[in-house]
Order: C-alpha cells, then structure tokens, then sequence
C-alpha cells in the first residue's frame, strides 16, 4: 500500500512529516520504485512536480535535470545526505545511479541555499541507499527486454548484533538505438547505428554502534560504464564510446554528546574519469579526449535542541575539488561554508530560518598562466506555516541562493560573477489519513545569470547574461481512493530569459502526470500517463505524452514477477532538437526480496 504521509529529512535537516514541511517535497520509496519498474533515475523521477529531463538519445548519454526550471548546473544531488561530486562543468556524475542500490528518494523543490549551499537553487534530489536492517537475509532481481536489454543485481544486507550492513553488485545494458534522427540531412546519418550502453557497479555501507551513544561507518561505491554515441558531423563509419569510472569512499560517524546535542561528522573522497574513444583510442579529434577529476569533502553538523519547541541545526562544509585533462592546465575549486537555522513550533504556527555563509575559490592553471575567481555568499530561508485544523495548512517561504562561476568557465572568462537568486513560495496543504495534497505557488528571480554561447570559430564563450525568471504553480496528490493507489502531478510554469525575451531551453511551461494502480490479492495493475507542452531548442520541440502499462504478481513471500509496457502506442518525440527517444519497450522482471 501506498505511504502517503512519510516522515522526510530535505526541508529543514531534521524528521517530519511531510505534511508538515514548510517548503515542497515528494518522496519515492522502494516500493514505489520497485512497482515502477523504470530504466534509469531520470525515468523514475519523470512526472514528478518540479522535474523534468532531457536526454541526448538512449540511457547512458548525456542528461540534463531541471529542477524547478532552473538549469541543470543549479540543482544538487546528494547521496546519504553527502553532495555528489560535479565535473570540470559542474555536470551531475550521479544521473545514472543504479536503482537496485536506492532505498528512497527526497525531492526538495526550490531554492535552498542557506541549507545546503551553492547551486541548490532549483532544489535538491537526496538519494538514501539501502540500509540493512533486520536479519542479514539475500536480494536481488533480473530483468530483460526491448532492445536487448538487461539488468541483473544482487545484494545482501542486515543486522548482525551492533553492525548493520548492505553489500550490492550488478551489470545493466541495452544494445539501443540509433541516437540521430533520420528526418535529419544525409550527412549526419552516416553512423546513425543502435547506441548501446553496458555498466556495472558495486556498493557496500557498514555502520558498527561502539556504544550508545556513538557509532561509526563506512560507505564504498563504484561504477564503470561504456555508452556508444554517434558522431553528428563523421564523414566515414566510425565507432565512438564515451567511457566513465566513478568511485568514492566515505567514512562517517554519529555521536549524542548530551541528551539535546547530536553531532555528525562525515569525511568522502570521490574520483572520475572521462574517456572519449574513437575506434577503440583517445578521441582528440574534437577534443582532448580524457578527463578526471577529484572530490574530497568534509562535513560537520550538528541538531540542538534548545526547547521542546525550538531546535538549533549548524555545522562546517569543506569541500576539495580539482580537475584535469591529458593537456596542460589543472582547475581547482575550493569551497568553505558555515551555517545554522532554527526551527520554533507556537500553538498552530511553525517556523523556519536557515543562514549560510560561503567563500567559493576558483583557479585554473593553463600553459603557466593562472586565473583565478572568488565568490562570497551569504544565502537565506524565511519560513512560516499555520494550521488552520487538522486536514487544512498554509505555509509561505522567501529564499536567497547563488551559484558560483565553474572551474570550465572561469578558464574561458575570469572576469564571471556569481549567479544570484531570490525565491518566494506558498503552499497550501491538505492532510488526511489517506491523501495527501500540496498547492504551491513559486517565483524565482535570477540575476547575472551565466549562460554559454560560440563565437564564429566555434569557441566556447560563458558570460553573464542577466536576468532570468521562472514562476508558476505545482499541484501534486497522493491519496487512497476506493482501494486505488493514485498519484497525480500537475505544472504550470514560465521559465523566460528576461533579458532576452525568449523561453529558456528545452522546459515546458506545462507537464504532468497520473498515475494509478490497484491491488487484487496477489497482483497488482496500474497505468501512468506523462504529458509535457512544447518546449524551445534549436528548433520549437512539439507537446507529447506516453503511456506505460504495469503488472505483478506475488508468486510466494519471496518471489515477485514484474512486467511493463513502456511507451505503449509508440509515441515517436524529441527531448533535445535532432535526438531520438525510445520507443515502445516491454520490460519483465523477477524480483527476490525476503521479508
């Protein structure tokens, strides 16, 4: 059955339900996710309110998330509570994480600087791994389908006296299909064979309690993965693969230093490597074809409880980052921040303040020659909600966020400044045992906005633009109707270039989704429909929507059967302007999950 009402961390860093959060947030859980039965993080979180994506063809290519309207350079993603680390350009290296190792999803909605930093203007999308629990017991599943795809992964988690512990590993791939579109000129179909993708990945989290009041742990993740691509502007056959190796390490550990004072301390190190190939060797035909970089960052925090009604969140971020290539230059970014908020409940009224202080470094190093860039911040939250009675709250918020130049673009233009973004929000709220519904009307204001362009040798060029814009209104419900699980979100939106007067880039001002499924003893049936508006690109890109039917079966208390019909009528659309999209997929699989 569906969780309505979870209890969710994001909003303020500490426990509550979610109906009681002052700014927007939608959760995924596991079962939400097995039920799902999605290709890619991408695919799962579609349709939820805020998000929306843009994928350069198949799984595995370059894709781009936006959240709230906002670029993909402006969102966060976090990892048990840890930022993910970013490339040279400041790209997400987390947007293919496999789903086997996710335990639940918070989708924070909107700008919340002043609680975790730079670029979380858009939101943030905090990814939980899975978390032994109970008695150690095995895992897994297999999937095939269209396009030769498969998935298989297996894992083992649990508890064993004071040491609670997950273990996973798996392989996914697909042979594709072709990524160029072929209504397109000859000359960009010369290579336009099926685009597959193949990974594997490992992970491993271990948490060991030395006594009551203290506990310790340790976190491992890898994943190698090998996406073939077609080069738009190959004169002769050619076979291209862009190659990545992500890893990171993390140690972390809990301590209650008095019955109101928890501390958390968190300490991860995170590597990457790019590989362009070209007929199997380095690709520097456009490029230097090789790319790595390194994260090594430092958290602090801390919850105080100051009164029954007011607790004291603060802590320390320091964050280590450098980056380089197969020629001579060497980024560095380096980021030290501080922070605190309160949280006060009175009667029906809460409220909410958070204030963050950041000094953000950038130094790119080319030829002997370096430029440099430095940024201080101080980002903001104001938040108040009212509980009219029992089902019925409002709640309002005002925000102040930045993003920093990247280390790329400072290398092109040193003389960049930050990002700055104002947001206000209010949301109304009806809560009941079996349904859940937020209204929430949203306006960003975005000053000295970077945006990219080429100059007539097709160069890059990054500079600030000036004013963006993006406000309108999420509507989204979860509610237990007539032994119906239904979900439903809603978007209207303008995300618009004031300076320019033009729609900003490949987000609709419309979108949505349904979704609904019911039980029957052991099966389950259910339908979800996804709808976008047009969107602008290079060219106008049409409105479109897919349909995907899903079912299983409960074979024992072990063993469940899945099947999906994805795209079922075939709905041929483009995310990105000349790219294809997959079309009609059938998935099944068989899932091992002890109770």
């Amino acid at each position: 059955m569906m969780e309505v009402n979870p209890v969710v961390v994001s909003a303020s860093r500490m426990e509550q339900p979610l109906s009681e959060v002052l700014s927007s947030v939608s959760v995924i859980t596991r079962q939400d996710i097995e039920k799902a039965q999605a290709q890619s993080l991408a695919d799962l979180l579609q349709g939820e309110a805020g998000f929306e994506f843009a994928r350069n063809g198949g799984r595995g290519s370059a894709t781009s998330f936006f959240l709230r309207g906002q670029g993909s350079q402006n969102l966060l993603i976090m990892v048990d509570g840890v930022r993910v680390q970013t490339d040279q350009l400041a790209g997400l290296t987390m947007t293919d994480m496999p789903l086997s190792q996710i335990e639940r999803i918070e989708v924070l909605r909107g700008n919340a600087g002043a609680l975790y930093g730079e670029s979380a203007i858009g939101g943030v999308i905090n990814i939980l791994t899975r978390q032994g629990k109970g008695k150690p017991l095995a895992y897994g599943g297999i999937t095939y389908g269209t396009r030769g795809s498969s998935d298989v992964n297996v894992g083992y988690g649990g508890n064993l006296d004071d040491v609670k512990f997950d273990l996973n590993a798996g392989h996914a791939g697909t042979k594709g299909f072709s990524a160029i579109n072929p209504k397109y000129p000859s000359d960009y179909v010369v290579n336009s064979d099926n685009d597959g993708f193949k990974s594997a990945f490992a992970a491993g989290k271990l948490e060991k309690k030395i006594a009551n009041d203290l506990s310790i742990g340790i976190r491992l993740n890898m994943k190698n993965s090998t996406t073939d691509y077609d080069n738009l502007y190959a004169s002769t056959l050619e076979a291209n693969q862009f190659k990545v190796k992500t890893n990171s390490t993390g140690i972390f550990g809990r301590v209650a230093l008095s019955d109101k004072w928890i501390s958390n301390i968190d300490f991860s190190n995170a590597n990457y490597l790019y590989e362009d190939l070209k007929n199997g060797n380095i690709n520097t035909t456009y490029s230097v074809g090789r790319y790595y970089g390194e994260q090594n960052l430092l958290r602090w925090f801390n919850t105080y409880e100051l009164h029954p009604k007011t607790t004291a969140t603060f802590g320390v971020d320091l964050n280590r980052e450098t980056f380089g290539q197969t020629t001579n230059y060497d980024l560095i970014r380096n980021t030290n921040a501080y922070f605190g908020g309160l949280t006060y409940r009175q009667g029906k009224w809460d409220f909410q303040g958070n204030l963050r202080n950041d000094n953000v470094k950038v130094s790119n190093v080319s030829s002997g020659v370096t430029s440099s860039n430095s940024t201080h911040t101080v980002s903001t939250l104001m938040g108040a909600g009212y509980q009219f009675n029992e089902i019925w709250r409002i709640s309002s918020t005002i925000s102040s966020g930045f993003r920093a130049p990247n280390a790329y673009e400072i290398s092109v233009n040193s003389g960049l400044v930050a990002e700055t973004h104002k947001s206000q929000e209010v949301g109304l709220t009806y809560a009941s045992k079996d349904t859940l519904i937020r209204t929430s009307y949203f306006n960003t204001n975005t000053k000295n906005a970077i945006t990219y362009s080429t100059d007539s040798s097709y160069n890059d060029y990054y500079y600030n633009v000036g004013e963006l814009q993006n406000k309108g209104i999420e509507f989204s419900a979860r509610t237990l109707a007539l032994g119906n699980n239904i979900k439903i979100n809603a978007v209207s939106q303008n995300p618009w270039n004031v300076t320019d007067n033009t729609s900003l880039s490949r987000r609709a001002k419309k979108y949505g989704s349904f979704d609904v499924s019911r039980s029957f003893k052991e099966y389950q049936l259910g339908a979800k429909l996804f709808a976008s508006g047009q969107r602008s690109d290079t060219a106008t890109l049409s409105g479109y929507s897919t349909w995907a039917f899903y079912a299983s079966q409960k074979i024992d208390n072990d063993w469940t059967a899945r099947l999906k019909l994805e795209n079922a009528f075939n709905h041929q659309y483009q995310q990105v302007y000349s790219y294809n999209t997959p079309g009609r997929g059938i998935y099944a699989t068989l899932q091992y999950q002890p109770k």
